[in-house]
């Protein structure tokens, strides 16, 4: 919350685990541990933990099935076990590949896919899709961002508006 932006889930207890540096890059190895430390602390709050949100996929990847490199997998098997519900970015590509399929990893058996619509309910152009996938808004969506993306005044006071699955994947 922050002045008049009450945000979607106002309220909610949230747990914010930093995966990427500040250009977006890391490895899937800094994700496995992330999901491993989600397990491994559920219950170390007041409200256990019952969500994750994985706002990010690779955009190579379309299909119905995960890749053969994909190394998730123990880890959401893990927390599916635990209870917690998995939403995943279905992915941005659509427009590169024009068929169904999902980014990894929302191919993923283990997880909900979470593809973008716009403010019409229509799927956006670029969101990935699949009959398995649910969708949320994720087109012209106004967040929080780092100051450093924001206007870098040392508060943290900054908003921006931005379009992808990742903004959808929040929603669910």
């Amino acid at each position: 919350d922050a002045g008049n932006d009450t945000g979607v889930a106002p309220g909610v207890d949230l747990v914010a685990l930093r995966v990427f540096d500040d250009a977006g890059a890391g490895y899937f190895s800094w994700v496995e541990n992330a999901l491993d430390w989600i397990h491994d602390n559920k219950n170390s709050f007041e409200n256990p933990i019952t969500t994750v949100n994985l706002s990010l996929g690779v955009s190579n990847w379309n299909a119905e099935t995960i890749p053969a490199w994909a190394n998730l997998e123990d880890e959401f098997a893990h927390l599916e076990a635990d209870g917690i519900f998995i939403a995943v970015s279905a992915g941005n590509s659509f427009s590169s590949f024009n068929e169904a399929g999902l980014s990894y990893p929302a191919a993923s058996s283990y997880v909900i896919p979470v593809m973008s619509t716009d403010d019409s309910g229509l799927l956006s152009y670029f969101s990935q899709r699949s009959s398995r996938a649910i969708a949320a808004p994720g087109r012209w969506i106004t967040s929080t961002v780092p100051d450093y993306a924001g206007n870098n005044n040392g508060i943290a006071d900054d908003y921006a508006t931005m379009s992808g699955t990742s903004m959808a994947a929040p929603y669910v």
